[in-house]
């Protein structure tokens, strides 16, 4: 199983899974044109994604699901309270819905949705296991704080990407407003870095070999403040696996089972 990291952030969010040939995609936060010309970069064509899993209606991870989803005709699956929330713009496609707990098979991949805490409808993060090598990943991004349902998801996972959404000091001292601020930091707001450390450290087993931080704040943090954040939690571990930074405007990948040059990554 390989996984791509086609954009991540406030401004769009795109993950692609792949085991054999099975491809799905995790979110899409892009235009149909952008999200093609990322694809491209990696030797990967639109017609062939057998599947669209959508963790949540925000815009940053369904506003290219109009047009893409007439021109290449993919299935979504997505919960009921996203399906209804995002009713206009997933109009005319093949849906099904998925809840959280609940396993389900998209080809090679088994896909186990868990519920996420964040000011959507009903979001869930995924974790995707290949029925072929048991390989298994975590996409876990837009949740206020990792409750226990999350910790039972992500544990045992080959590769986490997980949200590193903003560094407490810079939100504060920050230029958003105190509401915006509030929401953020919130329970069902997005998670720390220092979040995102604990939350890495406790699902830390022999097996994890990739962590991925991802919807980093383009205002409240930065691939080097964020980086080292982890880094200097995972020193303090067993982790010698890899650390990467997913970025907003470029691809990084793949991981699973062949680690990308480009992907920003750490041997620790």
């Amino acid at each position: 199983m390989r996984l791509w990291m086609l954009g991540s952030g406030s401004k769009g969010n795109a993950v692609l899974l792949e085991c054999g040939d099975t491809r799905v995609l995790v979110d899409i936060g892009f235009s149909s044109r952008r999200l093609a010309e990322r694809l491209q970069q990696i030797g990967v064509a639109p017609q062939s994604i057998q599947a669209l899993l959508v963790t949540h209606e925000h815009s940053d991870h369904v506003s290219g699901a109009p047009t893409a989803l007439k021109r290449w005709r993919w299935p979504v699956h997505a919960t009921a309270g996203t399906l209804h929330a995002a009713a206009a713009l997933l109009d005319g496609a093949t849906v099904h819905v998925c809840t959280a707990g609940v396993p389900f098979s998209v080809g090679d991949l088994r896909i186990q949705p868990f519920a996420t805490s964040h000011d959507a409808i009903e979001p869930v993060g995924f974790v995707a296991t290949s029925a072929r090598s048991g390989a298994r990943a975590a996409v876990v991004t837009d949740l206020g704080c990792a409750t226990d349902d999350v910790r039972a998801a992500v544990q045992s996972v080959d590769v986490l990407v997980v949200e590193s959404n903003h560094d407490e000091g810079l939100l504060e001292s920050g230029p958003y407003p105190w509401h915006l601020k509030r929401r953020v930091a919130g329970k069902q707001g997005h998670l720390s870095n220092r979040a995102a450390g604990e939350l890495t450290t406790q699902c830390l087993h022999k097996g994890l070999k990739q962590v991925v931080l991802a919807h980093l704040s383009e205002t409240n943090n930065s691939p080097a403040v964020a980086h080292e954040s982890m880094q200097r939690v995972l020193r303090r571990t067993k982790y010698r696996g890899e650390l990467a930074v997913a970025p907003q405007h470029g691809v990084v990948g793949p991981f699973g089972d062949v680690a990308g040059p480009g992907g920003q990554l750490a041997l620790f």
